[in-house]
């Protein structure tokens, strides 16, 4: 991030809870869901001009994570801070 000169950024615990991650069990007739698992969300906010730059740099240090790894560009219009 530091190469793109990117300082500021949030990363928030999350827990991914996908369909395809869902798998019960019974144990002693109680049923449970293990198909929760931790994940991480990195946001930042950055020009047009440089998304494309920092999506492509993201995506070779996700290459280890596998098909769970998400990337997401959307558009901002506007950024308010307090």
């Amino acid at each position: 991030m530091a190469e793109h000169r990117i300082f500021e950024f949030v990363v928030s615990d999350v827990t991914d809870i996908a369909p395809k991650n869902a798998r019960g069990f019974d144990d002693r007739d109680i049923q449970r869901n293990m198909g929760e698992k931790a994940a991480y969300k990195l946001e930042l906010v950055t020009s047009d001009t440089r998304a494309s730059d920092i999506t492509e740099t993201l995506s070779i240090v996700l290459i280890g994570y596998g098909a769970d790894s998400k990337i997401l560009v959307t558009n901002v219009r506007e950024v308010v801070t307090h």
